[in-house]
């Protein structure tokens, strides 16, 4: 499974995929957070462009590979986005 912002050339994905079970490269996601719900719609109806949110970084440019055979674990303290990184390896979420 390979989530990914960079491109590869075939014979190297190939290559890579024999050799690892999980690569994740260069993977950011970004959440736009509001004050108020009505914020969203402020931000969403505004002819000037204004925007009403904050972006909240849950990951910011994370790389990994794991080998096929090795065990992983993810630890990490609340918000340290081990649910985010793991939605994205599954292809529940998807990166910005």
């Amino acid at each position: 499974m390979s989530a990914e912002n960079t491109t590869n050339t075939g014979a190297q994905e190939a290559e890579n995929a024999e050799k690892y079970a999980v690569e994740v490269k260069n993977v950011t996601k970004i959440y736009r957070l509001y004050d108020k719900p009505i914020d969203r719609l402020k931000e969403s109806l505004s002819v000037s462009h204004k925007e009403y949110h904050k972006d909240f970084y849950a990951l910011s440019d994370l790389s990994f590979t794991v080998e096929k055979g090795q065990t992983v674990g993810i630890i990490g303290t609340n918000g340290a986005g081990k649910s985010t990184i793991l939605k994205i390896i599954t292809g529940v979420l998807t990166p910005t």
